[in-house]
């Protein structure tokens, strides 16, 4: 797989390497006379066949498909040359412009493609849904607010994204967590009228407020008297039984107590026989009203004696593995959606006609489930599941529980599959119910809802009229929160905000934490849903602020913890780049870094990561700038004054410096200690700025160079797939499109939508 960094060469063409003047012919490069000479003379005596050091080879140079054969390869030379990185410092160095000869004719090789002849939309590998996706289908199947992904692994991450087929695997814990999940959304969506299946919720410990106790692994636990309190919520009036699972260390002259109680109502309490290591269930009858119910519970008499003879009863304490809600016992008709209605109405005998009824409450869900039109005969499959539970004694009910159960756990809902169709062909439009599910994964991070389901069927999603209307319409519906979730969260390595820990003397809370979260996705809501231009990213004068947040920055008239839209006209705040979130995921702990911010505009803004540092790079010396003997910018250039380390740094550490005046978690100074924040630069191309407002008014004027970086990462999420050579031809065209429409986000995405490796896909196995 390709990395995005290299495929444009995007950022070596504004800032790394001089352009080439308007007007001016690309000089032409003879391999023989100029790179042949180059390699031989520079990389071939330590990267050659025999020697390979690092794994990288560059004397096969002249073999015919060298440079589709072996990508990867040369995608690091070329990384390497760009920066300066090799040879190594100690070695021959070549001159800047025979260096610069080669780089260019590397890019070349690497990233020219001729459009005209090159017809490859590419294949994207099987996929499994991802969490978010899990969670987000399942609410907008049946309608409720169930997040059972929450539980699931961690999905791996592929070209900076969570949705890429090739590294979604499926273990078999996975697995075991999509069996769970799929007889708990069961239980929930259909429910049995009394007898032993009686619907069942999980009562989530993390919400508990603990008092003189811990929360581990999901559990409570008490080495001393304490209580933890939490609210669950019935869905309907009826009797309920709470189901406490817990476990004691027993110690002293009686058993363990638990206290239990409900909306304030007088405490009651009970002894505890289990066992720690042998928990079991405990359970409370209780009448309840549809709603929200505070519960409390607790462990009441602790007791320690170290002196006892036996070490295993010396101190008593108490665990509460977990709390469930089982009922009500009889279900109020009234209060229970359509499909719930219609299966307990259903009075049936096994037999056929049992298997037509289910058949028929299936069918529609099946289509939704399986994101199409669906065999009746493959629906038959899972009806006749209903039988085989009712010959066993079940009711209709639960048979239905059981077959919408097989139902989530097939690779048709689990999987987004793409078959392999007119196999004659190396290439082929991807067909209508592809299609709704491909934008609707890609917008919403969901299923398609019945209308694209409906224009699938018809024929009419892929007209262009129509597929454009649903891309304005998917953007401004609520479920476009799950492109914010997807997309926007990873683009801007906004999730890494929740392992980020200031230096205690921030006071940095998980409030505020939440706080910069929100603001950055709503920033990005407000350009999507109202169409705004993607360079508002780089320089958009207004931001979303609640109260908490409006005094970290310094905000005066923002009350409450409701969010609201400021200006920023005469304050100094551009975009995303000076968001809180930004600026504190790219700061250390203690002190700002330059390094990384300048890192994250590359990567994120400008399209490119730099190589990794090499192994033996010294540390920075922070004891002599704490102690005031030196400014740690003056450290920096210090740092840079090797070779090897200045040609990475030269790049990254000026667009860091642009944004010194931000502390490690995005307020705004003008000294860092002793010293007067330095926030001037020089880029390599040899623009200078002083301060932020100016190094922003440069990024802003590279219109074209963002819109490139964006496009490509928004492609690869939407596609799920890492982009290859000839994708830069979708690129290209993408690009030129959307700048006639000053770069309108809506815009970006319709070109996404509309180029040929959304539409199209080419047949596994061709090349």
């Amino acid at each position: 797989m390709i990395s995005n960094r290299v495929i444009f060469g995007l950022f070596l063409s504004t800032l790394l390497l001089p352009a080439v003047a308007q007007g001016q012919q690309e000089p032409v490069v003879d391999y023989a006379k100029e790179v042949k000479p180059f390699f031989a003379k520079y990389c071939n005596g330590c990267h050659s066949a025999e020697a390979l050091e690092a794994g990288i080879q560059t004397d096969h140079s002249d073999l015919e498909n060298g440079f589709i054969d072996n990508r990867k390869n040369w995608l690091k030379v070329y990384d390497m040359m760009r920066f300066k990185a090799m040879p190594p410092e100690e070695a021959e160095q070549p001159g800047d412009a025979e260096r610069d000869l080669v780089t260019f004719w590397l890019d070349k090789q690497l990233n020219s493609v001729d459009c005209d002849k090159v017809k490859n939309p590419g294949a994207v590998t099987i996929r499994r849904l991802n969490r978010l996706e899990y969670n987000n289908t399942i609410r907008d199947l049946f309608g409720i607010q169930f997040r059972p992904a929450d539980d699931f692994p961690s999905d791996d991450v592929g070209e900076g994204f969570d949705n890429i087929g090739d590294v979604l695997t499926l273990s078999p814990l996975l697995m075991e967590k999509y069996l769970n999940a799929a007889e708990q959304v069961a239980s929930s969506v259909i429910l049995v009228q009394g007898g032993d299946n009686q619907p069942e919720k999980k009562i989530d410990f993390d919400t508990f407020s603990v008092r003189r106790g811990t929360k581990r692994d999901g559990a409570l636990h008490f080495s001393t008297s304490g209580d933890s309190e939490g609210v669950f919520e019935v869905p309907f009036n009826g009797r309920y039984t709470l189901r406490v699972n817990v476990g004691a260390d027993q110690a002293g002259s009686e058993l363990a107590k638990m206290s239990y109680q409900l909306d304030n109502q007088p405490l009651k309490t009970m002894s505890v026989s289990a066992m720690r290591d042998s928990p079991r269930d405990y359970d409370f009858e209780m009448q309840l009203s549809a709603g929200k119910h505070k519960l409390k519970l607790g462990f009441t008499n602790d007791f320690y004696n170290p002196d006892a003879k036996d070490p295993n009863r010396r101190d008593r304490n108490l665990v509460f593995y977990g709390a469930t809600l089982v009922g009500p016992e009889e279900l109020p008709l009234e209060s229970l959606s359509k499909l719930q209605r219609e299966v307990l109405a259903v009075d049936v005998k096994p037999g056929a006609e049992a298997t037509k009824a289910a058949s028929r409450i299936l069918g529609p869900m099946i289509n939704r489930a399986f994101r199409r039109t669906v065999d009746p005969a493959h629906v038959n499959a899972y009806a006749n599941l209903v039988n085989v539970v009712m010959e066993q004694g079940e009711s209709f009910a639960r048979g239905m529980q059981v077959s919408l159960s097989s139902v989530l756990v097939s690779p048709r809902f689990l999987f987004r599959v793409e078959g392999n169709r007119n196999a004659n062909t190396e290439v082929r439009d991807i067909d209508q119910f592809e299609l709704a599910s491909r934008l609707s994964y890609f917008l919403w991070s969901s299923t398609p809802d019945d209308r694209l389901l409906s224009l699938a069927f018809s024929g009419e999603l892929s007209k262009p009229r129509v597929l454009e209307s649903e891309i304005e319409r998917m953007l401004i519906d609520d479920r476009a929160e799950g492109l914010i979730e997807g997309f926007a969260t990873q683009w801007l390595n906004l999730r890494n905000l929740d392992e980020v820990t200031p230096a205690p003397e921030f006071n940095f809370s998980d409030s505020l934490r939440q706080s910069m979260k929100t603001e950055t996705k709503m920033f990005f809501g407000d350009v999507m849903r109202k169409n705004r231009s993607i360079m508002d990213f780089l320089d958009g004068r207004f931001t979303f602020v609640n109260e908490e947040l409006a005094t970290h920055y310094g905000i005066p008239g923002v009350q409450g913890e409701e969010f609201k839209q400021v200006s920023l006209v005469d304050r100094p705040r551009y975009g995303v780049l000076t968001h809180g979130s930004i600026l504190t995921i790219t700061s250390q702990p203690n002190r700002t870094s330059p390094v990384m911010r300048g890192k994250w505009i590359m990567e994120n803004i400008l399209g490119t990561v730099p190589p990794d540092p090499p192994e033996d790079v010294p540390e920075i010396d922070e004891e002599k700038a704490k102690s005031g003997e030196i400014s740690f910018r003056q450290q920096l250039e210090v740092h840079r004054e090797n070779a090897i380390c200045a040609s990475c740094h030269n790049h990254m550490d000026p667009l860091g410096f642009g944004f010194e005046n931000y502390d490690a978690i995005g307020r705004f100074r003008t000294k860092d200690g002793m010293f007067n924040v330095d926030a001037s630069g020089i880029l390599p191309t040899g623009e200078q700025f002083k301060g932020t407002q100016e190094l922003v008014q440069i990024l802003s004027k590279r219109e074209e160079a963002f819109a490139r970086a964006l496009t490509t990462r928004l492609l690869t999420f939407a596609l799920g797939r890492g982009l290859e050579y000839y994708d830069r031809c979708a690129i290209d065209k993408i690009v030129e499109e959307i700048g006639r429409d000053n770069y309108r986000f809506q815009s970006l995405v319709k070109q996404i939508v509309f180029s040929d490796p959304f539409l199209k896909r080419r047949i596994d196995g061709e090349e």
